[in-house]
């Protein structure tokens, strides 16, 4: 993941934290600790709870005191740390790093414009996600996601622009910029990290994930799409975290 700006603008805010576990990678949204945990530690794939930015360097934690004494003190990971920052993730087509997306390959022609079938349509409920055309009459379109019916077809309200023929291809992902897919129905639920933190599984159920908002979507081809996304629970926003 990386930092794509802030919501008002402006530089970021670095600050240096002791750790409370290992931070393997730069990129990774970092969260307080508990217990004899006590520093910032990696997300969870599914929890970004009392966040504290993310991560741009990596360190080793070590309770070894002979370590310790080598590195001259504790060891430290620079956070990005300001509320609004924006989050940028890579979108992969599972858990594991560097998936592509499903391209999906329209089988059942719709004149409407309404309706892309295939088989490789999402298993898990995209409804309120995103779908865009990469190749066919409506490259470059994308719409809000209103059913689907795993791995048969997912239907949009608002009709593409002119019909969707047999061959065209779209990519499909959980995010929008309004509504389920930019936040769960009461208000946390929304990316879903990979199995290292540093993209998001962009194969998850639309509302589901970590506690965050959507800002905007890149939407480009399948190993180059990405969602943009803020820390709806950070421990310096105390409108957040009295909810």
């Amino acid at each position: 993941m990386y930092e794509s700006g802030h919501l008002a603008g402006g530089a970021a805010v670095l600050q240096k934290y002791k750790l409370g576990a290992a931070m393997a990678n730069a990129g990774v949204i970092a969260i307080g600790g508990a217990g004899t945990s006590l520093g910032v530690i990696p997300c969870t794939t599914t929890s970004f709870d009392a966040a504290f930015g993310l991560s741009v360097d990596q360190a080793t934690y070590t309770t070894t005191q002979a370590t310790i004494d080598t590195n001259a003190g504790d060891s430290l990971v620079t956070v990005s740390k300001r509320p609004d920052l924006i989050i940028g993730a890579l979108m992969s087509g599972g858990a594991t790093e560097g998936t592509v997306l499903v391209t999906l390959s329209n089988t059942s022609a719709s004149a409407g414009g309404t309706v892309v079938s295939d088989t490789d349509v999402a298993a898990n409920d995209m409804d309120g996600g995103i779908i865009w055309c990469i190749s066919g009459a409506n490259v470059g379109q994308s719409r809000g996601i209103t059913s689907m019916t795993a791995s048969v077809s997912a239907t949009v309200t608002v009709p593409f622009p002119r019909a969707i023929a047999v061959g065209d291809t779209f990519l499909m992902a959980p995010y929008n910029t309004a509504g389920t897919g930019a936040a769960g129905a009461d208000g946390p639920g929304w990316v879903q990290t990979s199995t290292l933190f540093t993209q998001a599984d962009a194969t998850i159920a639309s509302g589901t994930g970590g506690e965050s908002v959507v800002h905007d979507l890149i939407l480009r081809g399948a190993s180059d799409s990405y969602v943009l996304f803020t820390l709806r629970l950070h421990a310096h926003n105390s409108a957040s975290m009295a909810a």
